[in-house]
């Protein structure tokens, strides 16, 4: 049982590592995208960094989520 209990908490933790660097993979790859488009078209900048506010704000609402999820029991 105590093993089965720790392949699964090793399985949840390779998983949760897995989405928490594709998302700060995305983020990286976001604000690139916005410096090019910025430099690009001046006006665009504005927009493109309202919406990865957004998306920070996402990411922020979605980490203190889970702080507080893993200590609720």
């Amino acid at each position: 049982m105590v093993l089965l209990q720790l392949m699964i908490g090793i399985t949840a933790a390779l998983f949760i590592w897995g989405f928490i660097r594709m998302s700060f993979h995305s983020l990286l790859c976001v604000i690139g995208i916005t410096l090019v488009v910025s430099l690009l078209i001046p006006g665009a900048f504005a927009f493109i960094s309202g919406i990865l506010l957004i998306f920070i704000g996402m990411l922020a609402a979605l980490g203190v989520l889970f702080i507080i999820g893993s200590f609720k029991n």
